[in-house]
């Protein structure tokens, strides 16, 4: 039996959005895909299905902004449980040819349960997934932790600490600054790649991408005039989000984030948000303590499958 893989047209959409599963992981329901869709986030073209002998037996459906040119996230996969056997080589199959048609690969994020280790459903989802990745090209594998804060929790103290703006000429030196003893494995991993400075002009155009204003940018100041870290309040497409935040080397262990955490969400606060996020990977200990300190409660994890 023959199997192939293409982009959806129009006239696939009742197909794409027969697919469901029972599987404990997060996936994209017909009415969030259409909601997805009148925004352009969700598109025909970014849309794929995988058919045996012109059945559908697997999809992936990628995310992007409204105006891009090419999506940025791969944020679902399910393969029919008629195919039980040959799910790893559909969704691998499904993934090399979306990243063919797109030019690039996109990381593939998995949302799971705050607990999912402990759920031997969970493990075997996340497993399969990761060994399609693999095939894929998706060869790195990081879990994140996914944190929310609400006004309830308070606003921390920013203790000493200035706050001032900056021009992108600085906010990319601080970013290539705070790559040495990066313990974020995204960071680590495109140093390998681009280097401290290159990592650095990367990072300043993914987040001049992000909706949110460029003034809420705030580098952190202590008494002597010293610049000691940086924090990006800014959003992501549905929430107030704390999108990067960085202590300089020689200033770690003074407390520094934890002052920052408080200006971003001070800056959110005083902007009537109701809710901010953020994200840090499990492996990232000081993070995750920082946003606890600062009253943000853990949602969900994401397995996040990368080159």
């Amino acid at each position: 039996m023959t199997l192939t893989f293409r982009a959806s047209t129009g006239s696939d959409l009742e197909a794409l959005l027969a697919f469901s599963t029972s599987e404990p992981v997060a996936w994209t329901v017909a009415d969030r895909y259409r909601q997805e869709s009148a925004a352009r986030n969700h598109r025909p073209e970014w849309s794929f299905l995988a058919e045996r002998d012109g059945r559908p037996v697997g999809r992936a459906i990628w995310w992007g902004g409204a105006d891009a040119g090419a999506p940025s996230t791969l944020d679902d996969v399910i393969v029919s449980a008629s195919e039980h056997g040959d799910r790893v080589a559909i969704a691998a199959g499904l993934i090399r040819t979306g990243a063919q048609a797109f030019g690039v690969l996109p990381e593939w994020i998995v949302d799971v349960a705050v607990d999912w280790h402990d759920d031997p459903s969970a493990v075997a989802a996340v497993s399969w997934r990761a060994d399609a990745a693999q095939a894929a090209g998706l060869v790195r594998t990081t879990e994140r932790v996914s944190v929310a804060w609400t006004p309830s929790a308070g606003v921390p103290d920013t203790g000493p600490f200035r706050f001032r703006e900056g021009d992108d000429a600085e906010f990319t030196d601080l970013f290539a600054r705070v790559t040495v003893g990066s313990l974020d494995a995204h960071t680590v991993a495109t140093v390998e790649r681009l280097g401290a400075r290159g990592t650095a002009a990367d990072d300043l155009d993914f987040y001049r991408s992000l909706p949110g204003r460029r003034e809420d940018w705030r580098i952190a100041v202590d008494t002597d005039g010293l610049t000691v870290g940086f924090v990006l309040a800014t959003r992501t497409a549905y929430d107030a989000a704390i999108s990067s935040i960085g202590v300089l080397p020689q200033h770690r262990g003074r407390g520094v984030v934890d002052a920052l955490l408080g200006e971003g969400l001070r800056v959110h606060a005083d902007a009537g948000e109701t809710r901010v996020v953020g994200t840090t990977d499990a492996a990232n200990t000081p993070m995750r303590r920082a946003f606890e300190r600062a009253g943000f409660v853990v949602t969900k994890r994401r397995i996040v499958f990368d080159t």
